[in-house]
């Protein structure tokens, strides 16, 4: 999801990509004919299908000069699992071809056409193709157009040479990690490490490692150890968050039984408790509510109205800038996204809202944003302020500020940095993850505003120029795999 964006600018750019979808499609329709051109769907046995088509195209790749381990979070993500919806689209194994398929080939070679054009290892796979009659020329004539125009810029070719080798520098750090990484699931300890269990996984789900590691200590723990992650009550922030929703994150996407009646028990109680214990409880239980707010939507709670006010209810004196002038940029970010995912963000006092979008603007300076007035670069604040403007529809504002430089040089420091163990660094783990999250806003947000920052940064300028002046830029949802953010919840829509 960290390469959508810079596909779509490709995309844009590449006259003849036409010809490459086409004659690259044929070469693989070919050899995958026996199966794509006959079968029939079954609509419930669909997904079945597509694993067996996928695993007719992996020993293809492989022959054309994929490796495995490049292969394997891409063939195997779980998102890609045809919904109900989409089903009603598929009739033949021909469609799931066209509509699956071939968007992951073309996303693959489009990745080795990055690494080309910045000298790493894609041009052998470009020039097997090319052999097998699967790659135009005119094609290949605009790639290397390109490659000389980044000749000419060597600071644009060092910018997309970094963001390239982004995924496949996180996804060896992790790998190379396995053993130490599944030990943190000790069940002696695992009540003081899930949390550390969650933020580690947030990013192995991020780039759909999954099938690489073995969780069957932690779904042994959160099976039989309920009691134990629904009440112990740990430091909470927002990179830390409570036990209990750490579990149901990972229950929910390991695919874990537990037993959701006694955990929407607990979750009821909480409710009591936040009206007990706070005068204002969006405001100085901001990650503790935030977490308890998404953990009904998780479970598909819904709270009363009368309740909803009680949670929000808070005196102006709260939102004095006096007092809030010391709160982390994401925590205000955060106020303002619980008020929209309880659906009232438009009934709260428009002089509320201004008075923490005005903080919130303190901490955005032209090359990066803080966590606090003075502080220094944040990628949780990023994330969050990308976020925000999102969600409030106000992207463009933040068109001519230059962050993605900050976010990119982050993930390289934090990557040299962590270890895996016990004692591993919260805010490292925390760190990288929001750096990716912050990626996937970039890429996956289709605004103008948003693919000029992104173009900016990678590209020479006469490519990012013609793309700001782009009145129809095209975003492909055809070609490639189309990634959505729901601007309420900050969640990937596949």
């Amino acid at each position: 999801m960290i390469y959508q964006g810079l596909f779509n600018i490709l995309n844009y750019y590449f006259e003849e990509s036409d010809l490459f979808y086409i004659d690259v499609n044929n070469y693989f329709k070919n050899k995958m004919r026996e199966c794509i051109e006959i079968n029939k769907v079954e609509r419930e046995n669909i997904n079945e299908m597509l694993l067996d088509l996928l695993d007719l195209l992996k020993p293809l790749l492989l022959d054309i000069g994929f490796k495995e381990n490049e292969l394997t979070n891409t063939l195997y993500d779980p998102s890609l699992k045809i919904t109900e919806e989409k089903k009603e689209t598929i009739t033949t194994t021909l469609d799931l071809f066209d509509k699956r398929i071939a968007q992951i080939i073309h996303g693959l070679i489009f990745e080795k056409i990055c690494e080309y054009l910045v000298n790493l290892n894609g041009s052998d796979i470009i020039l097997t193709l090319r052999k097998e009659k699967a790659f135009p020329i005119e094609f290949l004539v605009e790639i290397r157009q390109l490659k000389d125009l980044f000749l000419e810029n060597p600071e644009k070719m060092e910018s997309l040479n970094d963001y390239t080798q982004i995924k496949q520098q996180i996804i060896d750090k992790y790998c190379e990690n396995k053993e130490q990484i599944e030990s943190l699931e000790d069940l002696r300890e695992t009540h003081n490490k899930i949390q550390l269990i969650y933020l580690i996984y947030r990013i192995i789900n991020f780039f759909h490692l999954e099938r690489i590691f073995d969780f069957q200590h932690i779904e042994t723990y959160l099976k039989k150890h309920i009691d134990e992650w629904l009440t112990t009550i740990p430091l909470v922030s927002l990179r830390n968050p409570d036990l209990y929703f750490c579990g149901i994150y990972l229950a929910h996407q390991l695919g874990i039984k537990i037993n959701k009646e006694k955990v929407k028990e607990f979750i009821s109680d909480l409710y009591s408790e936040y009206i007990d214990e706070y005068e204002a409880p969006i405001i100085e239980g901001t990650s503790s509510l935030y977490y308890f707010v998404k953990s009904l939507e998780s479970l598909g709670i819904k709270l009363e109205k009368d309740q909803i006010k009680e949670l929000i209810l808070a005196d102006d004196k709260f939102f004095e800038p006096h007092r809030i002038k010391n709160f982390e940029t994401s925590r205000l970010v955060v106020i303002l996204k619980i008020y929209n995912i309880l659906g009232v963000y438009n009934q709260i006092d428009k002089d509320k809202i201004q008075s923490i979008e005005e903080e919130i603007q303190k901490r955005i300076t032209e090359d990066k944003i803080q966590q606090y007035r003075d502080g220094l670069f944040s990628s949780e604040a990023t994330y969050y302020v990308l976020f925000y403007h999102y969600m409030t529809n106000k992207i463009d504002e933040l068109q001519n500020n230059i962050i993605i430089d900050n976010i990119i040089s982050r993930i390289y420091r934090n990557l040299e940095l962590l270890t895996f163990s016990e004692d591993t660094s919260y805010d490292l783990v925390s760190e990288l993850f929001y750096s990716c999250e912050s990626l996937k806003l970039l890429n996956c947000i289709e605004k103008n505003s948003v693919i000029v920052h992104l173009a900016r940064y990678l590209f020479p300028e006469k490519i990012y120029k013609n793309i700001e002046k782009a009145e129809d830029f095209n975003f492909d949802k055809k070609n490639f795999r189309h990634l959505a953010v729901d601007p309420t919840t900050g969640e990937t829509i596949y």
